[in-house]
């Protein structure tokens, strides 16, 4: 009897006259037409009762088509998390094209900590009613501004629950937003009472707010469900880069970088010692050398440019960034020969030349076009370093490139974000100095693709900061991502049992 009256609750909330909705012209000629079919609908739900087979409404339509019997306890098929990064790619598709550029990969990263948190919170929200009325079987769907995810109870009992969570997409189709939209909709704020509205009590629904309610297939048990994930913050970098000033002051800030961590290099000592180092570097420690690569070096982008000479010269080079080597060098424990002639002048110089061209060779030499210029700072973020001929020397120790050139990238996107916010205090050095040291040890910056993110996130690190290069529907964009750990709020919904077994009977067909 509980099953009928399920199925034919269902039937009347699906088919009754304010729910519909004429979505084409399909919909309009079956709902009128299946009204003198009242009868043969009755009698297929007593028979769908009886062998426990679910109804389907045929295309949305008020038409009823029932389905094989299916299990009161079911298992989805496996969804497991199928993470594509660098780890489980092939280096040709690492090199080449994105590795799992898209929006659901690299996203689901965030349910699988959401799955973490409800292993920890789940059976206690649930038994302290949290989650409202609830048994084996129930779905549920945890709803936020970011996150929207289905949760499905398999089986409860001595204090133990076994579940199933299932990402829902950030962006879908026009109709998935709008089902997400439905559901989360506030009705607080209707006073209305048939065709007027003379309001409500306080915490109680209006007249026509409860009815609504009634002709639902879902249930919001819980309104605000605080759990543990990562808030969402993102920016669009072209917008951040869009004038010249500002990609100069990123590559400032990527010299910077590159200065501050060949400084705290423990093999320091050793690469200004090495004689194949020295010899390699010997046209860098000329005053007169010149940088005169135009299509890596700019009088737009590069605050060392000198323009009567075309290019970049160590001495414009110490002009600039002298007392920031000096001011790092003057922090270590054993004390380093910084002057004009230092050895640690003459490294510094060189690997900020290698530097900019790193990113001249990835931006296809075509640094002065913004697209062009984003693409090869993305193409170095995540690590993709393509060194010119002139560079070759890096190779002798490649912990200049992986520890000092290659944070620095990631470090300087960071200080960037920062210029915005204290415009001042980053220009001073000891608060650059402090900030890069804080970043060191409490942010973690990355790719992505590279294991190290999924491992930060798995491990309730509390800030992290990475750059996505967004490709969908013929939008190419790249976004600043930074997630913050903390409590996120969620809607609670829970959907009924027949709507539950519908969604068994879509999973197993499909």
């Amino acid at each position: 009897m509980r099953e009928l009256l399920l199925k034919l609750h269902f039937i009347l909330v699906y088919i009754a006259p304010w729910q519909i909705a004429w979505g084409s012209a399909f919909h309009a000629f079956a709902q009128p037409f299946a009204v003198p079919h009242s009868a043969m609908l009755l009698l297929q739900t007593l028979l769908t009762t009886v062998f426990y087979t679910p109804l389907a409404p045929f295309l949305g339509s008020a038409i009823f088509i029932s389905s094989y019997p299916r299990p009161i306890k079911f298992w989805e098929r496996n969804y497991n998390t199928k993470r594509i990064d660098n780890s489980n790619s092939r280096l040709v598709s690492q090199v080449d094209k994105e590795t799992g550029c898209d929006d659901n990969n690299l996203n689901s990263i965030f349910y699988e900590y959401l799955t973490r948190s409800l292993q920890h919170s789940l059976c206690g929200d649930l038994m302290l009613g949290r989650w409202g009325n609830y048994s084996a079987g129930d779905c549920f769907i945890l709803a936020s501004d970011y996150l929207n995810a289905l949760v499905h109870l398999i089986e409860i009992g001595n204090g133990l629950v076994t579940f199933q969570l299932r990402g829902l997409e950030f962006r879908g189709t026009y109709c998935q937003q709008r089902e997400v939209e439905a559901i989360t909709e506030g009705v607080e704020e209707d006073d209305g009472c048939c065709c007027c509205e003379p309001g409500h009590l306080p915490h109680m629904l209006s007249c026509n707010a409860a009815f609504n309610l009634r002709w639902l297939a879902w249930e919001v048990t819980a309104t605000k469900y605080l759990l543990e994930g990562y808030s969402i913050s993102e920016n669009n970098a072209a917008t951040m880069l869009q004038v010249y000033d500002l990609r100069k002051l990123l590559i400032t800030y990527y010299l910077k970088s590159i200065i501050y961590y060949l400084v705290h290099s423990p093999k320091l000592c050793t690469w200004l010692k090495d004689a194949s180092i020295q010899e390699a570097l010997q046209s860098y420690t000329k005053w007169h050398h010149i940088e005169r690569d135009p299509q890596v070096f700019s009088v737009k982008i590069d605050e060392d440019y000198v323009h009567c000479l075309q290019g970049v010269t160590r001495a414009s080079f110490c002009n600039v960034y002298l007392e920031w080597i000096q001011y790092c060098a003057g922090k270590m424990e054993t004390p380093v020969d910084s002057d004009e002639d230092s050895p640690l002048v003459t490294l510094s110089y060189a690997l900020s030349v290698l530097g900019r061209r790193s990113l001249g060779t990835a931006s296809h030499n075509m640094s002065n076009s913004l697209e062009s210029f984003l693409y090869g700072f993305n193409t170095l973020f995540k690590g993709d370093f393509r060194i010119a001929p002139k560079d070759e020397w890096v190779f002798i120790d490649l912990d200049l490139l992986q520890k000092v050139v290659a944070p620095a990238v990631r470090m300087s996107l960071k200080l960037h974000q920062d210029h915005f916010t204290c415009l001042e205090e980053t220009e001073e050095a000891s608060i650059l100095y402090e900030a890069i040291t804080s970043y060191r040890s409490s942010m973690v910056i990355c790719h992505e693709s590279d294991p190290a993110w999924r491992k930060a996130v798995l491990s309730s690190r509390d800030t992290l900061l990475t750059l996505r290069h967004m490709i969908d529907d013929g939008t190419d964009e790249y976004k600043i991502i930074m997630l913050y750990k903390r409590h996120l709020s969620f809607k609670v919904i829970k959907v009924t049992e027949m709507s539950i077994r519908l969604q068994a009977a879509a999973f197993s067909a499909g």
